[in-house]
């Protein structure tokens, strides 16, 4: 984007990939609405201290950084984070949607571990929970940004999905599910918004080295320790930063003829589309 004062929305802002996204563009200078289910998660991971210490790396090149707390699959809380967001920051250029995560359990981090049981037969406590902190974070996230952006005839979406989502998958089933769900609602939501000049994108990841990653892999089989010390890239895990890479792009003027894609980031593992 021209503006260097572009402001973005980031979900799952305060850790993880989402914080790497927000790290990367606020070095830009642009200004940023975190959102994250609670002002501890920031702290999960051993990532930061506080949400006080994630404010101060944020807040870099005079830009504006505010932050908003909630229950993002709880439609009523993301609309009315989403309408503080424009009333705070009066035009918003774009949005993008990290919340989510294959964690069972509903503490107010998001901090609990995988389901023990993760296939075909995951109870269904667990896989609404997953469900919806995947899928319906990102649709009523989504829903309401464009609401506010048709008003300005302007605006870009960018959906995290999972190569999970573009396969079938024996274990992390309700993950996998609610991923391929994002990516229909990608190409869905950008036919609708064409009219409104609005943008909307997908990314589908590989397993990448996030805080959380590392912090699990000595629970992970041997392939992907192995492949962790891979010294070729395209056959270990992705980077944090080769996600935020994409998310500037689409986020960026370079793209503005470019809406309804999902772009795999995975080292070239699964050559087929999505």
């Amino acid at each position: 984007m021209k503006n260097l004062k572009s402001t973005i929305i980031i979900t799952g802002g305060s850790r993880g990939l989402g914080l790497n996204c927000a790290l990367n563009l606020a070095k830009k200078g642009w200004n940023l609405a975190i959102v994250d289910i609670s002002d501890k998660a920031c702290s999960i991971y051993k990532e930061n201290k506080n949400i006080d210490e994630v404010k101060s790396k944020l807040s870099v090149s005079n830009n504006n950084v505010k932050f908003y707390f909630g229950d993002l699959s709880n439609e009523s809380i993301s609309k009315k984070i989403i309408k503080n967001i424009f009333k705070d920051f009066k035009y918003v250029d774009g949005l993008v949607n990290y919340a989510g995560g294959d964690i069972g359990g509903n503490d107010n981090n998001a901090s609990g571990g995988k389901p023990n049981q993760n296939n075909l037969f995951i109870k269904y406590k667990d896989m609404n929970i997953i469900y919806k902190r995947n899928y319906l974070s990102t649709f009523f996230m989504l829903r309401n940004f464009i609401n506010k952006a048709k008003q300005q005839s302007k605006g870009k979406i960018v959906n995290i999905s999972s190569i999970s989502g573009t396969f079938g998958s024996y274990n992390e089933f309700a993950y996998a599910n609610s991923k391929n769900s994002i990516i229909h609602l990608t190409r869905s939501a950008a036919l609708y918004s064409r009219e409104f000049n609005i943008n909307v994108n997908c990314i589908a990841p590989c397993g990448t080295a996030s805080a959380r990653f590392l912090k699990t892999l000595k629970f992970r089989g041997e392939l992907d320790k192995k492949r962790f010390k891979q010294k070729n890239r395209l056959l270990g895990f992705a980077h944090p930063n080769d996600i935020s890479n994409a998310v500037y792009f689409f986020l960026s003027d370079l793209s503005d003829f470019v809406s309804g894609q999902v772009l795999r980031i995975d080292g070239g593992e699964f050559a087929f589309p999505a």
